[in-house]
C-alpha cells in the first residue's frame, strides 16, 4: 500500500483467496470483480436495449451484398485469406467461423447478421456506460438509442463490415475506463489493468484507430499504477503480457499464408518485411485514408466532422457534451472527475491526431463516406459524455423531488425521444430490400463469355465481382484480376498459381509506354494472352497506360469494355448493334434521390446511368474520326437512334414505376448529347434536305430545353456550352448558325 493512502478497502464478501497462492502481495488474489450487471433491473434493462437494437438492425440489415470493402472482407474470410491493410485478423477469424460454420444463409447475409449483432451489443455497452457514470437508466437508454439509431451508426451496422465490432471495442475501453478508476486498492488496480490491456491489444487487431482512445488511457493506468506502488517489472510485464495476449490474432496473417490456399489475399506474410508493411498500412500511409499527397488542416477536418455531427446529432447532443464536462468537473465526484478527464482525452486525442493525418481534402461524394466511417468512433465518445450529462441532470432532479415515480416518466420520455429518431432515420436506413450491388455483378458477370479475363482495379467493382466468384462460387470460371494486385510480387506468388495457372504474366505489371523486364505493360499482357482468352475491363483503361495506342482499343460492352485488335479490322457498328445493354427492369439501379452522394448505392447509380449512354457517346467520337461524310452521316444517325431508345427505355421505366420521375434529372446528360447530335445533324442536311434540317432545329430545341428545365435549380453557367445552349433554344432561324460537325 502507497504510504498516506490510508487502509486498505477490504474485498467484497464471497472473495476468495485462491488456494496455494503466496506472494509478496498477496492481497491481488483477494480482488474480486464487480459485476457486470449492478441488479436485475440493470441487466433486463441491458438486455432489452441489446435485443430490441439487435432485432432492429436485423429487420432493416441488407439481404445480400453491400457495397464498399464488404466484398473483399466476405470473400476473403471464406478462405482465411489476409484482407487489404491492417489486415483486420480478428474480424477476418470471426466471420470465417461465421461464414463456414453458421448453418444457413449466403456469406453475406451471415456477415451482415454478425455485424448487426454485434451493434446491439455495442449499444448495450453505451447503456451500460451512462448508467455506471450518472446512475440514470433513462440517460442510457437516450444514449443508447440516439446514437445507434443516428443515420451513419445505423448504415454501417447493418452490413458485413468491421465497422461494428470497431465500435464496440471503443464502447469496451470505455467501460473498462471506468472499472479501472473504481476498482479499490492494489489488487482492483492491477487487476483491471490486466483485464484493460487484454482488450485493448485485441481491438489493436481490427482496427487501428483505437490506438488514439488507448495511448491516454495507458498513460493514465501507468501513472496510477505507479500512485499504487504497482510499476514493478514484475507488475508491468504482467500488464504487457494481456497486451501482447491481445495481439495475437495477428497470427492469422502468417498463418494464412502458410497453410492456406486463399484465392484473395494481401501479401506473402511468411516474411517478416511483408507482415510489418501491411501492419502499417505502409502502401496507404498509416493513419491515413488514401494513398494521395493531397493535406487537409486539422481544423478544416474538425469543422467538417463537427458539421456533420450536428446535423446526424443534432447541436444538443454537443450542448450536452459541454454541460457533462462543466458538471463532472465542478460538482461529480472524484471519480467521475477522473472519469471525464480520460473520457475527454480520448476524444480530443482521436480529433488531434486522425485529423491532422487525414489527407482527404474538400471531402465530397464517396470520400465524404469515407471519413464519415471514422467518425464512429469520436461519435461514440461524444454521445456517451453526452448521455452522462443527461443522467447528471436527472439524477439531480430525482434528489431535489424526492419522488419515485419521476425515475419511469425520464424512461418513458427517453424510449419516445428514441423512438423519435428511429423514425425520422427509417426511410433511409432500411435496407432489407437492397439487392443493387449483388444484381450489379450478377449483370456484368452474366454476359460475359465462358473462360473469360475481367481486369478490375478500385473497391466498387472489383469487391463485388470477388463476393460473387468466390463467396457464392457463381460463375468462378470468370477470371477476375485486380490491377493493382498485378503490380505487387506477391500476386505472382500466391496468388497466381491458386487463381491463373494459365494465364501468362511475363513479368511484374507496370502501367506505361516501355516495357522492359521484368516489367510488362497493358499491351505485352493482352499479346500473350489475347488469342487465348477474351478479354475485358471493368474500369477505365488507366491514363498512364498508353501502350495499347494503335494496337488495342477498349470498346463499350454493356457496363463494361472489351478489348480489340485493331489489325482485325473490327466492325464498331456491327459491334455496338450487337453488344449486351443494361436491363433496367431485370437489374434496377438504386434511386439517387433517397441515396446521399456519399454512399455507394449513389455512385452505383451514377455509374450505371453513365454507362446506358455510353456507347452512343462512343459511336458519336468514332464518327467525329471520319473524313467519309456519308459513313460519318451513317455513325451519327445509328448514335442518335441508340441515344432515342436509351432515353425512351428509361421513361418506359418511370411509367412502370421501377424508377422515380426524378430519374429523368439524372439523365440529362443523355438530353444534353441528343440536343448537339440534333445540331450537327442539322448541319449535315441543311443544303440537300431543309425539311429534314428543320426537324432537326426542333428536335435540338425541345432536347436543349429539356435540359434547361430539369436544371433550373442548379448553377448551368459551370457548363462549358451552357452559353450556346442558352441562345439557340431562344433562336428562331438557324440559318447562320457557324457548325463545324
Amino acid at each position: 500500500m502507497a504510504k498516506g493512502k490510508g487502509k486498505v478497502t477490504k474485498p467484497p464478501r464471497g472473495s476468495q483467496r485462491r488456494p496455494g497462492k503466496t506472494s509478496e502481495n498477496s492481497e491481488l488474489d483477494d480482488y474480486a470483480p464487480e459485476p457486470f450487471f449492478y441488479d436485475e433491473e440493470e441487466k433486463i434493462l441491458a438486455l432489452l436495449v441489446f435485443l430490441g437494437s439487435a432485432a432492429l438492425y436485423i429487420c432493416t440489415m441488407y439481404p445480400g451484398l453491400p457495397g464498399g470493402d464488404s466484398g473483399e472482407l466476405m470473400a476473403t474470410a471464406k478462405d482465411f485469406g489476409v484482407s487489404h491493410p491492417p489486415g483486420y485478423p480478428l474480424f477476418t477469424t470471426m466471420a470465417a467461423i461465421m461464414i463456414n460454420l453458421f448453418p444457413i444463409g449466403t456469406c453475406a447475409w451471415k456477415l451482415n447478421l454478425m455485424s448487426s449483432t454485434i451493434a446491439g451489443v455495442t449499444n448495450m455497452m453505451m447503456f451500460i456506460n451512462v448508467k455506471r457514470f450518472s446512475g440514470s437508466d433513462a440517460a442510457g437508454v437516450l444514449a443508447a438509442g440516439w446514437c445507434g439509431f443516428s443515420r451513419v451508426f445505423w448504415m454501417w451496422s447493418i452490413q458485413g463490415e468491421v465497422f461494428s465490432l470497431s465500435n464496440l471495442f471503443i464502447m469496451v475501453i470505455m467501460y473498462a475506463a471506468w472499472r479501472f478508476a473504481n476498482a479499490e486498492g492494489k489488487n482492483g488496480k492491477f487487476y483491471e489493468a490486466k483485464l484493460g490491456a487484454l482488450i485493448c491489444g485485441l481491438s489493436l487487431t481490427n482496427q487501428h484507430t483505437s490506438v488514439l482512445y488507448i495511448a491516454p488511457t495507458a498513460l493514465w493506468v501507468l501513472f496510477t499504477l505507479y500512485n499504487h506502488d504497482l510499476a514493478d517489472t514484475y507488475s508491468l510485464f504482467q500488464v504487457g503480457l494481456r497486451g501482447l495476449a491481445g495481439l495475437s490474432p495477428y497470427l492469422q496473417l502468417p498463418i494464412s499464408s502458410i497453410f492456406f490456399k486463399a484465392r484473395v489475399s494481401w501479401g506473402d506474410h511468411r516474411l517478416f518485411s511483408d507482415f510489418k508493411k501491411h501492419l502499417l498500412r505502409e502502401d496507404f500511409g498509416t493513419f491515413r485514408l488514401v494513398s494521395s499527397s493531397e493535406q487537409s488542416t486539422l481544423l478544416d477536418n474538425f469543422m467538417v466532422y463537427f458539421n456533420d455531427s450536428k446535423t446526424e446529432l443534432t447541436i444538443a447532443v454537443w450542448i450536452l457534451f459541454v454541460v457533462a464536462m462543466l458538471i463532472a468537473l465542478t460538482l461529480g465526484s472524484s471519480k467521475q472527475r477522473e472519469v471525464m478527464l480520460i473520457y475527454m482525452a480520448m476524444f480530443g486525442t482521436y480529433h488531434l491526431v486522425f485529423d491532422s493525418l487525414a489527407n482527404i481534402k474538400n471531402p465530397s461524394g464517396i470520400f465524404h463516406g469515407v471519413l464519415e466511417r471514422f467518425w464512429l468512433q469520436p461519435s461514440l465518445a461524444l454521445c456517451c459524455v453526452a448521455g452522462c450529462g443527461v443522467g447528471m441532470i436527472i439524477q439531480f432532479l430525482k434528489e431535489k423531488a424526492q419522488c419515485p415515480a419521476l425515475k419511469y416518466l425520464f424512461l418513458s420520455l427517453a424510449v419516445v425521444a428514441v423512438g423519435y429518431q428511429i423514425q425520422h432515420n427509417y426511410e433511409d436506413c432500411h435496407e432489407n430490400d437492397n439487392y443493387f450491388f449483388w444484381h450489379f455483378s450478377r449483370h456484368i458477370l452474366d454476359q460475359l463469355p465462358k473462360r473469360s479475363i475481367l481486369l478490375t482495379s478500385g473497391d466498387f467493382s472489383t469487391n463485388t465481382f470477388r463476393y460473387h466468384t468466390i463467396g457464392e462460387e457463381y460463375r468462378t470460371d470468370v477470371m477476375v484480376m485486380d490491377m493493382q494486385f498485378m503490380q505487387a510480387y506477391w500476386f505472382y506468388i500466391m496468388l497466381m498459381p491458386v487463381n491463373f495457372p494459365d494465364v501468362s504474366f511475363p513479368g511484374l505489371y507496370k502501367p506505361g509506354k516501355e516495357s522492359k523486364y521484368p516489367f510488362y505493360n497493358l499491351k505485352t499482357f493482352l499479346d500473350k494472352n489475347f488469342d487465348r482468352y477474351p478479354i475485358y475491363m471493368c474500369v477505365e483503361v488507366p491514363k498512364q497506360e498508353d501502350s495499347i495506342e494503335g494496337y488495342y482499343e477498349a470498346w463499350p460492352f454493356g457496363m463494361c469494355k472489351v478489348f480489340v485488335r485493331v489489325s482485325d479490322n473490327p466492325d464498331p457498328l456491327e459491334h455496338i448493334t450487337s453488344m449486351p445493354w443494361i436491363n433496367l427492369e431485370k437489374y434496377p439501379l438504386p434511386d439517387p434521390d433517397r441515396y446521399e452522394p456519399q454512399t455507394w448505392e449513389y455512385t452505383m447509380a451514377m455509374s450505371m446511368l453513365e454507362s446506358y449512354s455510353k456507347p452512343s457517346t462512343w459511336l458519336w467520337n468514332k464518327a467525329n474520326t471520319f473524313q467519309d461524310q456519308a459513313l460519318k452521316k451513317k455513325y451519327y444517325e445509328t448514335a442518335m437512334n441508340m441515344m432515342v431508345e436509351n432515353r425512351k427505355h428509361v421513361f418506359d421505366m418511370v411509367d412502370k414505376g421501377l424508377v422515380t420521375k426524378n430519374i429523368v434529372y439524372y439523365i440529362s446528360p443523355l438530353e444534353k448529347n441528343l440536343g448537339h447530335l440534333s445540331l450537327i445533324m442539322y448541319s449535315i442536311t441543311k443544303k440537300e434536305d431543309p425539311e429534314m434540317a428543320a426537324y432537326w432545329t426542333a428536335e435540338c430545341k425541345r432536347y436543349w430545353t429539356n435540359y434547361v428545365e430539369w436544371h433550373r435549380d442548379t448553377i448551368l453557367s459551370k457548363d462549358s456550352m451552357w452559353n450556346t445552349i442558352n441562345s439557340i433554344i431562344k433562336m428562331e432561324d438557324f440559318s447562320g448558325l457557324q457548325l463545324v460537325a
